[in-house]
């Protein structure tokens, strides 16, 4: 895994740059009994990615390689992450994502693959908080885009 330099983006009250985090992409897996979610779901550490493919949170490609069979990609240094959180949430997230984010619709075991403010995204929920996940070269821009929509809303 290379080690990149993050890119230095501020914090707000509902917008954090996470760091950075072994996520890989798991494709075409061999091994049953790994509980890979359906598509557009979050079985903990594994997230659908598309078919036949899921990205795998918090875990080295190697292991995963051995444990599961199929193609592992190293993806840590290629994603960048964002927490979106608090009571403005999701007001914030429908100004850029074009999805239903309500409870009802994406509850806490739901993924997309999706584009906020024309930027392609994966969102899935962590505890209270909506994560964006984009490729790191894209994160300046959908920074910038979040925290618009944060300022847009908080000036209401």
């Amino acid at each position: 895994m290379l080690e990149p330099s993050l890119p230095v983006l501020a914090a707000t009250a509902a917008i954090a740059p996470l760091p950075l985090r072994r996520i890989c992409s798991l494709a075409a897996p061999k091994t049953a009994g790994l509980n890979l979610p359906q598509p557009g779901r979050r079985a903990g550490r594994f997230i659908w990615n598309g078919p036949n493919s899921w990205l795998v949170l918090d875990e080295d490609a190697t292991t995963l390689a051995a444990r599961a069979g199929g193609v592992v990609t190293e993806q840590s240094d290629g994603l960048f992450l964002f927490a979106i959180s608090g009571p403005a949430a999701r007001e914030i997230l429908k100004r850029l994502v074009p999805i239903d984010l309500r409870e009802s619709s994406f509850p806490p075991e739901a993924a997309a693959i999706t584009h906020a403010s024309h930027i392609g995204v994966r969102i899935w929920r962590e505890g209270d908080a909506f994560i964006l996940a984009c490729f790191r070269s894209f994160a300046p821009a959908l920074h910038h885009a979040l925290a618009e929509a944060g300022q847009a809303v908080t000036r209401g």
